[in-house]
């Protein structure tokens, strides 16, 4: 899995010399992205047994633009899809990203 077991965080490169590393704080309910040391960017859920929900998505002001937002949502589609998680989406970044992103809708469920 994208974010390894235990919380273990999957490392995405970012630039010449940063990487931006994504791990699943379960006990928040959340993925957050990592770098230097320093959470710049989480992404909200609530996870059943049948499906997560991906509910909002937060970059930090000093790094939006930097693609955070965009390692994240792969990162845990990636997860999702290993886990064979269906996936229903709630924000409205997540929305606009898989607008441009349609390949990565294969595990995206309508709401029920």
């Amino acid at each position: 899995m994208p974010t390894g077991t235990g919380g273990s965080p999957a490392e995405h490169v970012h630039g010449p010399e940063e990487t931006i590393a994504v791990r699943d704080n379960t006990a928040a309910r959340r993925y957050e992205a990592v770098r230097g040391g320093q959470v710049v960017g989480i992404m909200i859920y609530e996870r059943t047994r049948r499906r997560i929900d991906l509910v909002h998505t937060v970059t930090d002001p000093e790094h939006r633009g930097e693609g955070v937002a965009s390692v994240l949502v792969r990162t845990v589609l990636a997860e999702a899809r290993a886990a064979t998680l269906p996936v229903l989406v709630i924000c409205p970044f997540i929305e606009s990203w898989l607008q441009r992103h349609p390949e990565q809708t294969d595990i995206v469920i309508a709401e029920d």
